[in-house]
């Protein structure tokens, strides 16, 4: 079974910045260097929109310079965390994310993020730590993402049933999260239960845009409940949507 990897950051995904020169460790606070919190505050929010904007170079000279004003500002580390995860600075990237936890322990936007970097790492155990101690926080209001993040990745032990329980109780939260219903229809049809399948990927239809995989699985699931009508159906809107991907070649082959 494959669970995507995609699972939800506080900030978003963002792209890889070619060419850019390894940051280097010097983003660590310096002790004897007068703390300035507004303007660290300020700081943090412009690196913020210079990485969604991909001016990485930009964002990491504001992040740093906002930690250098206030070194336990808890959320200019988050963010500098992220910023290095994308940048692939493994190493900075955990010590930072380690950082904006301790310096603020009930940061739950911080533990989700540490936890799908740890997911990355194959650290799933430990990621699923973090997203449970993201959850513990009665005010965190992404509660339902961290579920179904914790979902995903005890998916890639693999733990099927431990990843139904998490992918329930994101539902139950939030109805319409997609990939926790394309992955319900992809264990429900695991546990030949075709009918339950169907179900949830109809849900997926009214909830989402089609992913490869999300039709792949419906290809799947109407192929057991004997109908080729349906089957030739989401087969054609596959290959006309998604003609390249692993997925349409499997369908092309017969795989399913």
């Amino acid at each position: 079974m494959i669970f995507s990897l995609r699972l939800c950051l506080v900030i978003g995904l963002m792209t890889i910045l070619v060419g850019c020169a390894a940051p280097s460790m010097g983003t660590r606070p310096v002790a004897d260097v007068a703390s300035d919190p507004k303007a660290a505050e300020l700081n943090m929010r412009l690196g913020i929109n210079y990485m969604q904007r991909g001016d990485y170079e930009i964002a990491l000279e504001k992040l740093q310079k906002a930690l250098t004003q206030n070194p336990n500002l808890a959320s200019a580390h988050n963010t500098i965390a992220l910023l290095y995860q994308t940048l692939k600075q493994i190493d900075q990237a955990e010590y930072h994310f380690k950082q904006a936890i301790t310096r603020q322990t009930n940061y739950s936007s911080a533990h989700n993020n540490y936890g799908v970097f740890l997911c990355q790492q194959g650290q799933f155990n430990e990621a699923e730590q973090q997203f449970l101690e993201a959850i513990k926080n009665p005010l965190y209001t992404s509660v339902a993402q961290a579920y179904e993040n914790a979902g995903l990745c005890v998916g890639r032990i693999p733990d099927a049933t431990l990843a139904e329980s998490y992918f329930r109780k994101a539902l139950q939260l939030e109805p319409r999260l997609a990939k926790s219903l394309v992955n319900m229809a992809e264990l429900s049809y695991l546990d030949i239960d075709y009918e339950s399948a169907l179900a949830y990927i109809k849900r997926y239809q009214q909830a989402a845009q089609w992913t490869p995989k999300a039709l792949l699985v419906a290809i799947k699931i109407v192929n057991r409940l004997n109908d080729p009508n349906a089957v030739a159906s989401y087969a054609l809107l596959l290959k006309a949507k998604f003609p390249d991907s692993d997925e349409a070649l499997a369908v092309k082959k017969g795989l399913y």
